[in-house]
């Protein structure tokens, strides 16, 4: 098996590693995703105070009807005034009578407090309206530059795919779809040496087991790692 050719392979993989790494860190890609951070979080605060004003105003609008319900009520208290027949009916009706302003007093108060919410809440709205402007400029400004490394990072990157693949040519399938394999489930590197003296995966440490370490001693080749999926060749 064409080991070598695939361990070149594996170092043209760190060859691109080290590119995204290259381009995540770059000032112009900090930068950049800083403020799409920044713009994206007040697009989420600005959805969650549009449900804040929404819930505010079914409030308001069940306490309007409260208010009108409780005022109605009064009103047919007031009218039954003239019928009242002796003192224990005027007792009770002043006590109602009393119970409904009360509530009519706490229903005001309930609305007093949901008005000076929406005011709060105009005044945040219009904080949010100049961040959003804020932070959508400045990730428009940030763009331009982001994209010109990107270019940059991605022409060396379509190189060393190029240089893989005419690598790949020289490797047999079935050891190219193991590295594939190997390279979705581990840690880079994914190919590493097996160590003889301790029968051990070089990746992780462990100690393989008599049955992996005895087709690696005899048959060469390559086999997983049983801890960190790593592909384990004899040098």
């Amino acid at each position: 098996m064409n080991i070598e050719g695939m361990l070149k392979y594996q170092s043209l993989d760190r060859e691109l590693n080290k590119l995204n790494e290259q381009f995540r860190t770059s000032d112009a890609t900090v930068q950049y995703n800083r403020y799409m951070k920044l713009y994206k979080q007040t697009i989420e605060d600005g959805k969650r105070m549009s449900g804040v004003v929404a819930e505010h105003f079914v409030n308001l609008d069940r306490l309007t009807k409260q208010y009108e319900k409780l005022l109605t009520d009064i009103e047919e208290y007031n009218n039954s005034v003239d019928e009242i027949a002796d003192l224990k009916q005027a007792d009770y009706y002043e006590k109602q009578l009393t119970k409904l302003y009360s509530a009519l007093e706490g229903i005001e108060k309930e609305v007093d407090n949901v008005r000076k919410e929406l005011l709060k809440l105009d005044a945040d709205s219009k904080a949010f309206f100049n961040n959003v402007n804020t932070y959508f400029l400045s990730v428009k400004k940030a763009t331009p530059e982001m994209e010109k490394v990107k270019l940059e990072i991605q022409t060396k990157a379509k190189e060393v795919m190029l240089a893989q693949k005419e690598i790949e040519k020289t490797i047999e399938p079935e050891l190219v779809a193991k590295y594939k394999k190997a390279k979705d489930i581990s840690k880079f590197p994914h190919m590493v040496a097996f160590d003889e003296p301790t029968s051990s995966c070089r990746g992780c440490g462990l100690e393989l087991s008599r049955d992996i370490a005895a087709k690696l001693r005899q048959e060469g080749g390559l086999e997983f790692c049983p801890n960190c999926n790593r592909l384990v060749y004899k040098q």
